[in-house]
């Protein structure tokens, strides 16, 4: 490939964003810790000068990523006339996204005790997307937003590492079987 001003040929867009998109699915593949820019750069023809021109390091390409995924969570709570359809869009934003927590579970992960700053900035972005969550739950709940938003975090993240790692289970139907739930509780047994 070739680099032409801020686009990389063959890609359609611009330098910064491929480095996202690469780290992105890297990160959701090798994880965190595993990941080098050199790699990333080498992915994508580039020189390890040219992904740092973008980022002065991994640690600052990851806080890119967790910053572009909230801002997409966020933006999702504000979609939809129901709760239940503002929760689904919430759930599925995180589709192709870097999630905080698998964020901070590979961070620590590696050879010489992974990456404790980083660790630190998914955290940090983790605690950041619960609150805002919490936020949201709170008007629709007053005075149980924060163990409702807790909970309903561990159904996205729980179908998400179910369709990421175990044949047969579909993430879509997973996520809008678990709002439905969340919002309305089980069905009445058939008498």
């Amino acid at each position: 490939m070739f680099r032409l001003g801020g686009d990389i040929l063959g890609l359609g867009m611009d330098t910064r964003q491929a480095l996202l998109d690469r780290a992105r699915h890297a990160f959701a593949e090798r994880g965190y810790a595993a990941t080098s820019l050199e790699d990333l750069a080498r992915g994508l023809g580039l020189t390890k000068a040219a992904v740092y021109h973008h980022f002065a390091s991994k640690r600052e390409l990851l806080e890119a990523l967790l910053e572009e995924s909230f801002q997409k969570a966020d933006r999702a709570l504000e979609q939809g006339e129901t709760l239940e359809e503002r929760l689904l869009s919430y759930a599925l934003a995180y589709r192709d996204q870097i999630e905080p927590l698998t964020a901070l579970m590979t961070a620590q992960s590696g050879r010489r005790g992974g990456d404790q700053q980083a660790a630190r900035v998914a955290l940090e972005a983790m605690s950041r997307g619960l609150v805002r969550l919490q936020q949201s739950l709170e008007q629709a709940v007053p005075g149980q937003g924060q163990p409702l938003a807790a909970i309903f975090a561990s159904i996205v993240h729980g179908a998400y590492m179910m369709a990421r790692h175990l044949p047969g289970y579909e993430l879509e139907g997973m996520l809008r079987t678990g709002v439905q739930l969340f919002v309305r509780g089980l069905p009445a047994p058939p008498v």
